[in-house]
């Protein structure tokens, strides 16, 4: 091997070393990017889950609230003035 090849053998060394650690750093910083958004992802996810399910809890509960007799209503449950005194 002569003193050249061994020259551009090393030069090509350190600039793959070089290129690889800083393809590395990238590529490492990206998917701590992504693993951050999917994390974001998934709590906006669960927030909106909760959400959905109080509107339609509420919607139901407001539901079976109408067919329940109210006091402006006529139902048995209602009670009137009584012309007899207790005594």
């Amino acid at each position: 091997m002569t003193l050249e090849t061994a020259d551009l053998l090393a030069i090509a060394g350190i600039v793959l070393g070089s290129t690889l650690a800083v393809v590395g750093g990238a590529l490492a910083w990206l998917r701590a990017d992504i693993a951050a958004l999917n994390d974001s992802l998934r709590a906006t996810g669960t927030k909106v889950d909760a959400l959905i399910q109080v509107i339609l809890a509420g919607a139901r509960a407001r539901d079976s609230n109408a067919d329940l007799p109210g006091p402006n209503r006529a139902g048995p449950a209602k009670l009137g003035y009584s012309s007899e005194r207790i005594e």
